[in-house]
């Protein structure tokens, strides 16, 4: 327990991190070059949606299955090399399709922009680097490490990215070196989770055959097949915005509507938090069947998610024109201010509906979470046709708004229906008028000191406070008032 306790703080810090290089690109960095910019999220991120093809589903298996094949002594029965054996068929099966439709796609996609038609082709390596690579954190999260993981995977991307763009727009090298950094990085990534597999001696390949026959070889089958699908329609359903901004506008329209998604997804950051804590809460309490345990960790995940989630959406939206003001290419940038709103709407919804998922997926409704995670996709595939065509950036966001209000509902009346449960509590009415309240008050003082960095501090105190007081006195939450006095034990004293 110690060291998964020490591996969640550090994990925490190195989330914060990245967390801060994110904004301090979004505000300085990636406004210079948006068509660049997009361009490596395109095929940084798009890929995420082809991985369960490239790994044929055995992304799904490391942790289920691992405790079957445990075995340190024999090399975990080779279960690794077996997971890669399946990759590889994976690859070279994606390889074959990709050689079959390339002509036509790239022929669709030098309509879009001639971008495409010169670096579509590095899209192939990045798929299938990052495939293995997502393969190796998960394996590598059975031997409780994801603190390494982490900042390979994620936070030394949040690091190279803007290097990458900014190298770009000093003139120091052009698109085609932006691209083949970019496949030089995920190269690392990969060469660097493999060392640390060796270090911590858990690099194994000799794949021991007899270990992988009889009925657990059904088993996974039967699990593969059930997590390949709720794989690829979560992926569709979260990532599928940018992929089709990207299809059906420009790289720099995805660029200014992936500056949008990084301020949104600061918001939804509180939820992230509270679904780690779900997942051996809600197990221990289904396999004791303590329902009103569930029922209690359901509407508190709710409304504390939701306070601090409404906070960040109140610091962006208030601050936004001062925002603008000091991002370069403003001109530009101020384009996604709409696909701002309805994406943080989007993110409230998910954060007052609580973790339906989890109560969905670690009870007996783990098939109508599949079923509505399905729905998710399709629905968010169709709006984002639709309106794209229509809007632009803003149709993206509006059909993200759409599809997770659609989804939330159905898992809150699916959970509903078949617990008698829900996540709404007087706390969290509250919370919603106080936080109307505050944001009318607070954009009635038109705060104007000639510095858009002054104006920032003093609305965003201004709004920090508001909530202080809503956390404290507001009677929203019974947690929420002893977090506060905690935090604040260094500046009041103990006895305060």
């Amino acid at each position: 327990m110690g060291v998964v306790i020490r591996q969640g703080i550090r994990h925490s810090i190195v989330n914060y991190i990245g967390a801060g290089v994110g904004v301090i690109s979004m505000l300085f960095i990636y406004p210079l070059q948006t068509e660049a910019y997009g361009l490596a999220r395109f095929l940084a991120d798009s890929v995420i949606l082809f991985i369960p093809f490239s790994l044929l589903g055995s992304n799904v298996l490391p942790v289920r299955f691992f405790p079957h094949f445990e075995d340190r002594t024999n090399g975990h029965q080779g279960f690794l090399g077996w997971l890669l054996l399946i990759a590889l068929a994976g690859a070279i099966l994606t390889l074959a399709v990709a050689w079959m439709v390339w002509d036509p796609v790239l022929a669709y996609y030098a309509t879009v922009s001639p971008l495409y038609e010169q670096y579509l082709v590095f899209f192939i390596p990045i798929l299938l680097l990052r495939g293995v690579i997502q393969l190796l954190v998960t394996y590598i999260s059975n031997f409780h490490r994801i603190v390494v993981p982490s900042i390979l995977n994620d936070l030394l991307f949040k690091i190279t990215l803007p290097m990458f763009v900014l190298f770009l727009h000093k003139g120091w090298w052009g698109y085609r070196e932006l691209v083949i950094a970019l496949v030089a990085h995920f190269a690392v990534v990969l060469a660097g989770l493999i060392l640390y597999l060796v270090r911590m001696g858990q690099w194994s390949l000799r794949i021991r055959w007899h270990a992988f026959r009889g009925p657990v070889m059904k088993e996974m089958r039967v699990y593969g097949i059930y997590g390949f699908l709720g794989t690829i329609s979560s992926t569709l359903a979260v990532n599928i915005d940018l992929f089709m901004i990207g299809t059906m506008i420009s790289p720099g329209a995805t660029g200014v509507y992936g500056i949008a998604s990084i301020m949104a997804n600061l918001i939804n950051r509180p939820h992230i938090a509270i679904s780690l804590l779900a997942a051996p809460l809600l197990t221990k309490s289904w396999k004791e069947q303590d329902l009103a345990g569930i029922h209690k960790f359901y509407r508190k995940s709710a409304v504390n998610a939701l306070a601090p989630g409404l906070l960040i959406f109140l610091l962006i939206w208030l601050n936004l024109d001062d925002l603008y003001r000091i991002m370069p290419n403003s001109d530009v940038i101020a384009e996604n201010r709409t696909a701002i709103l309805l994406l943080g709407l989007a993110f409230i919804v998910n954060l007052a509906t609580g973790v339906n998922s989890e109560v969905m997926i670690y009870t007996d409704m783990y098939r109508r979470h599949l079923v509505a995670v399905v729905l998710l996709s399709l629905v968010n595939i169709g709006l984002n046709f639709w309106l794209i065509g229509l809007y632009g950036i803003t149709g993206a966001a509006l059909a993200t708004l759409v599809a997770y209000a659609a989804y939330n509902a159905y898992k809150g009346i699916a959970v509903w229906r078949r617990f008698h449960m829900h996540p709404f509590t007087t706390g969290l009415g509250r919370l919603v008028l106080y936080a109307i309240a505050l944001a009318f008050l607070v954009s009635a003082f038109k705060m104007d000191s000639g510095s858009p960095w002054i104006n920032l501090v003093l609305r965003s105190a201004i709004t920090g406070a508001g909530f202080v007081v809503i956390g404290l006195y507001g009677r929203i939450s019974e947690d929420i008032p002893p977090l506060i006095r905690a935090l604040a034990r260094p500046f009041t004293g103990p006895g305060r």
